[in-house]
């Protein structure tokens, strides 16, 4: 649980973009690329496949086949937290 809580730690400081498409991938955990893009841009996120490599880069999101993650330490860290 290390790497999540450092994960944690990076997603508490995000604004504004960021951390919208994050809180989207909190509550939507996998999401085909085209649709999240989509969803994105109609919750107001200005460049939603911009912002989503960022975090991707950052480690937060992970890129899958034709889709996009939340990554596997939050995954595996937000499902523990369900589970109670």
């Amino acid at each position: 649980m290390a790497e999540a809580s450092r994960l944690l730690e990076k997603a508490a400081r995000l604004t504004g973009d960021k951390r919208r498409v994050y809180e989207y991938f909190v509550k939507n955990v996998s999401v085909g690329d085209i649709r999240a893009e989509m969803e994105l841009s109609k919750l107001g996120v200005r460049n939603p496949g911009d912002v989503i490599e960022e975090l991707i880069e950052e480690g937060l999101l992970e890129r899958g086949v034709d889709c996009y993650n939340l990554a596997y330490p939050l995954r595996r860290y937000y499902a523990s937290k369900r589970q109670v």
